[in-house]
């Protein structure tokens, strides 16, 4: 499944190092940007590996960042209801995608539930349709929440 997941995200590298490269000459003659990246989804409150989302409570306020090689390039909190959206303009998207991106939480599990006292990350990689570019929109979501635990 990880293998699957790396592979999609490479192709939706190139497919937006190839938008970038089309649509670059006309953003460099000021004709307008590429899009926007819109990354959205729920982050659950749970340990595991690839926790699901359906059987596992939400996690509220909690604060989610996008990271692409081990830089912090956007973020968001979630809501009450445990949902974030994050949006970057493509032109940044592009170095993300290059990048080897992941979401990452690091907001400690306690604060969702007083019983879950590790400590540690939810983390995951992105996923989405490799032809949704839209009015400008690029949407990505969540492969799954894992729970990485910090080595002392």
């Amino acid at each position: 499944m990880m293998a699957s997941n790396k592979v999609v995200l490479a192709l939706v590298a190139a497919a937006v190092v190839a938008a970038a490269c089309v649509l670059g000459t006309a953003e460099a003659r000021g004709l307008g940007k590429l899009g926007r990246l819109v990354i959205s989804g729920v982050v659950p409150c749970n340990t595991g590996s690839l926790i699901d989302i359906a059987t596992s409570p939400v996690f509220p306020n909690a604060d989610v960042e996008l990271r692409c090689a081990g830089k912090v390039v956007a973020g968001a909190t979630t809501s009450t209801n445990g949902t974030f959206s994050m949006e970057l303009d493509m032109t940044s998207a592009v170095a993300a995608f290059i990048g080897g991106c992941t979401l990452v939480v690091d907001t400690p599990l306690v604060k969702c539930n007083a019983d879950l006292t590790d400590v540690g990350s939810l983390v995951s990689y992105l996923q989405g349709p490799l032809t949704r570019l839209l009015g400008g929109i690029f949407h990505l979501f969540p492969a799954g929440f894992s729970f990485h635990a910090r080595r002392a």
